[in-house]
């Protein structure tokens, strides 16, 4: 995979510490990260950090012998421009042109067809003065992707607006924000869904989203692009990588929809657990009512009755949204108490009935509370010898060598 090359500003806050957990993760998922930070930010984070974790040195001083140019280099050579966190006194002075320091020379000289993205630090009070929030709109209409601030316990003492994005939210919009490059996009579904009955109530399954989430970084580890949708409660990826929530199995199907119609994937790795049946309706003191409920249902009667119908298969439908028609799809079958035949059977059932180019087998009885589970990837043309795999890792490992045959990562 081209590597992203990642711009990241730093001004003085005292939650400049967090950038380290984010520039970690933008590394580890084959990022090059080039810090620029405030001499005002240097004192709370200090460059040997910011230096290991990158591999490069930190840029501050506008004015240093051999980077006099930078502010005009480094835009060319970034393909996204952070800065968080981003101070009142920063985004203040940005909002007025101002080019005294190395971030606001690379602001006047950023080049708008990049994506640039501002995550505010700062005190409640500071956050809402209007100075503050005309510079944020000022920004904005100039093309900055502001990214809202949580609200939380700050750490002057006070409570409210201010408080510097999670550094989870914050990776996943730059993950969003960046351009598409050319290369073996894959797609990973993952989890269980959840098919509501009224408000608070649902029905839903086992699926914790684990082996999902280790085929995801696996997979950006070694180089590939990877969009994840993942249940609501389900466990995410580490590494970093464009993130999708989803809630019912018809969230899912319209997630989907959109994201394989509008873009180019190579591969849809299905491993999400989708509800094979969905409640339609319940009955409770000979009242019938069509689910799910707006309201929560009362839990006064001693017993009710709910009618399930039959889920249409997703996977079945995955090909009709690709925007790709050759892309490459991977279903996994999960079967419970069944030998070596009954999930040989299964898995072969499930080609019949599907168009999927491998199926990955495993059964309840193998799956350990160490997350090690053993896995049986089957090939279409051959279901007579799958590959075995005791990890995750080495099952992703199956999964590149067979859907990548004689192709190289780009690099």
């Amino acid at each position: 995979m081209s590597r992203y090359k990642i711009l990241y500003q730093i001004s003085g806050s005292i939650s400049a510490y967090k950038s380290a957990i984010i520039i970690s993760k933008l590394v580890q998922s084959g990022c090059e990260v080039q810090v620029v930070a405030t001499p005002a930010a240097l004192k709370f984070i200090g460059t040997a950090t910011l230096e290991g974790l990158t591999g490069k040195p930190v840029l501050s001083d506008m004015f240093e012998s051999g980077q006099l140019m930078d502010h005009i280099n480094l835009i060319k050579w970034a393909d996204l421009v952070l800065l968080a966190p981003a101070t009142a006194n920063t985004i203040n002075r940005l909002s007025q042109g101002l080019a005294d320091d190395l971030i606001g020379a690379l602001f006047l000289a950023h080049d708008w067809s990049k994506p640039y993205l501002l995550a505010p630090a700062m005190n409640t009070k500071m956050y809402t003065h209007p100075a503050t929030q005309a510079s944020l709109n000022k920004l904005q209409e100039w093309g900055v992707k502001v990214l809202p601030t949580a609200d939380g316990y700050l750490a002057c003492g006070d409570e409210g607006q201010g408080k510097l994005l999670d550094p989870v939210h914050i990776i996943k919009a730059i993950m969003q924000a960046l351009p598409d490059q050319p290369g073996k996009r894959v797609l990973i579904t993952s989890g269980g869904t959840r098919e509501a009955i009224d408000d608070v109530r649902f029905v839903s399954n086992i699926s914790t989203g684990r082996t999902g989430a280790a085929l995801a970084d696996t997979f950006v580890r070694v180089g590939y692009p990877v969009t994840f949708l993942h249940g609501a409660q389900s466990k995410i990826p580490e590494l970093a990588c464009e993130t999708v929530p989803y809630s019912s199995s018809q969230n899912l199907e319209d997630e989907l929809k959109k994201v394989l119609s509008a873009r180019d994937f190579e591969v849809v790795i299905h491993l999400a657990a989708v509800s094979d049946y969905i409640p339609e309706k319940l009955e409770v003191d000979q009242e019938v009512y069509v689910l799910p409920l707006t309201d929560k249902l009362p839990s006064h009667s001693d017993s009710l009755s709910i009618r399930f119908r039959q889920n249409d298969k997703l996977l079945h439908k995955i090909r009709g949204f690709s925007k790709n028609n050759a892309i490459k799809l991977v279903a996994f079958k999960l079967t419970s108490g069944a030998d070596e035949t009954q999930q040989k059977q299964a898995v072969v059932k499930l080609f019949q009935n599907s168009s999927c180019d491998l199926v990955v087998a495993n059964d309840m009885q193998d799956r350990r509370l160490d997350q090690q589970a053993s896995f049986h990837l089957y090939d279409s043309i051959d279901t007579t010898t799958p590959i075995s795999a005791a990890r995750v890792e080495d099952l992703a490992e199956s999964l590149i060598n067979n859907l990548f045959k004689n192709q190289e990562i780009n690099s």
